[in-house]
């Protein structure tokens, strides 16, 4: 039986600055030196810290660089090279975005900001033969799951069920195509409305570690049970 994992960030902290901040004096100064609009541009805390102090919960978002370094960790592993993961995001806002097979991501931040900000714009990024690279809709976590029609979906949490990376991976070789969860944000957990569609929920480290970490441990442990290299 071929499995394919689906590996979805949830909460992303990614997204566009939002309309209550454009006229923020942090806000337009990076706008300024960008030589971008507001709206689109990427909310990064580490230019609009000030102007997110009163934003509804500012410290899980503006961190766009989460999703920077945890897709380039999924998408450099051999389980994605070889087409046997399909990877996900989806963001504090409401968008979903997957990435096409063989999708090679800038390796450089600005590079990779860039392209986010043209595929909110565009909605899809294509190669010159109309490949689909990314692609992004307005649409729920429990949209985007009723698309994807895992066999069992499974989120990854410091507060729950304890196991180890390799324990977790054993769990979900059992199912054809199981849905893998990770947050993409910060600090904290996951909301209720996004854990509530979870059939279970684990925690394979004691330590806080960072979201690449996370994903790359758990591919790994992946890869080896499916004999994946």
């Amino acid at each position: 039986m071929r499995r394919l994992l689906v590996l979805i960030l949830a909460e992303t902290a990614l997204e566009l600055v939002p309309y209550e901040l454009w006229k923020h004096p942090s806000v337009l100064k990076h706008i300024l030196y960008k030589g971008k609009k507001a709206g689109e541009s990427l909310l990064d805390r580490s230019y609009h810290h000030a102007a997110m102090l009163k934003l509804k919960d500012s410290e899980r978002r503006g961190r766009p660089d989460i999703a920077h370094f945890s897709l380039l960790e999924a998408t450099s592993s051999p389980l994605y090279i070889r087409g046997s993961m399909d990877v996900y995001v989806h963001t504090v806002r409401d968008h979903a975005i997957h990435l096409g097979r063989s999708v090679r991501l800038p390796k450089t931040y600005f590079r990779f900001e860039g392209l986010v900000e043209k595929l909110f714009k565009e909605k899809k990024i294509v190669t010159p033969n109309n490949k689909v690279l990314l692609e992004m809709k307005n649409q729920s976590f429990k949209e985007l799951i009723s698309e994807i029609e895992p066999s069992i979906i499974m989120g990854l949490s410091r507060i729950g069920k304890k196991s180890t990376f390799e324990g977790v991976a054993k769990e979900l070789v059992n199912y054809k195509r199981p849905a893998l969860i990770v947050g993409g944000f910060p600090r904290g957990h996951f909301s209720q409305e996004i854990s509530s569609n979870f059939d279970f929920i684990y925690s394979g480290h004691p330590l806080p570690l960072e979201v690449h970490v996370v994903i790359a441990r758990i591919v790994y442990e992946f890869e080896k049970l499916v004999k994946i290299s």
